[in-house]
Formats: structure tokens, C-alpha cells, sequence
């Protein structure tokens, strides 16, 4: 299975999605599932942000370099799903199948955009993707099993 979050710009909340669900699915021993982000807007070529480093750093949640990147149709097509952020991001990307925001499958709403505040902000924002996350787990682990 591969899943892909989605940001704005792919330096704050999906790279912190991602580097937080891969720590939850080693943990967890989830094996087949492949984890990357990419951004509607991306800043192409940015790294993830310092604030956003900090807060996985202080979590400590592994990461690796990280180069944003815009999301294409064919990454689209190659995923099993893709996972918003917020509605505004989905919309962007158009109705289709495959196609949620975080909220939706976890019922925890839009996740806010940290971009260019404090590091506690940071932290809030990467204490509410791994509440989210959490629920998305068993999810992920039922269609596992289908």
C-alpha cells in the first residue's frame, strides 16, 4: 500500500505526517505500506522547516532529508491513497476516489498550517497529526487485510 500526505507547500505538516506515521508503523511492526508527502503549492526543492524539525526532534520521530515536492498526477495514479491535510487541499486535487483529508478518515477535523509561527505552534500542530494518526492506524491495518 502506498500512501501519500498532502500539504501546501510540503515543509510543515505532510513531511511531519510522514516522518510521524513511518516511526508509528515500524513501531506498530506494519510491514507493506510506503509513506511519502508532497505539497498543491509546493516550495520545490525546500527542505522541511526548522520549526518542523524541531518539534520531530523533540518527539523523538527519525526523519531524513527532505526535499519538498509537488504532487502530479501520476503520483496520484501510482498511490493507494492520498491524505489531505485540510478540505482546501483535497479540493485542489478534484473528487476522486482515493482521495481524503486527515479529518475524514479520523473525524479530527483540518489540521492548521504552522507555516511561519513559533516552534509551540510546531509542537501543536504535530501533537494533533499524531492524535490523528492514531486513529488512522487500525484503519490502515483493516485494508491491509482486505
Amino acid at each position: 500500500m502506498k500512501i501519500i500526505f498532502v500539504c501546501s507547500g510540503n515543509t510543515c505538516r505532510s513531511p511531519m505526517a510522514e516522518a510521524a506515521f513511518k516511526k508509528m508503523l515500524a513501531e506498530e511492526g506494519v510491514k507493506g505500506v510506503e509513506v511519502t508527502s508532497r505539497g498543491v503549492v509546493a516550495n520545490v526543492g525546500a527542505d522541511i522547516s526548522e520549526n518542523a524539525k524541531k518539534a520531530l526532534k523533540e518527539a523523538n520521530i527519525p526523519f531524513k532529508k527532505h526535499t519538498a515536492t509537488q504532487i502530479t498526477t501520476d503520483d496520484i495514479l501510482k498511490c493507494d491513497l492520498v491524505i489531505c491535510m485540510t478540505e482546501r487541499h483535497k479540493m485542489r486535487l478534484g473528487s476522486l476516489p482515493k482521495v481524503f483529508t486527515l479529518g475524514q478518515m479520523t473525524g479530527c477535523g483540518d489540521i492548521v498550517d504552522p507555516y511561519g509561527k513559533d516552534e509551540a505552534t510546531y509542537r501543536e500542530c504535530l501533537a494533533e497529526l499524531i492524535a490523528a494518526l492514531k486513529k488512522l492506524m487500525p484503519i490502515i491495518k483493516r485494508q491491509l487485510t482486505l
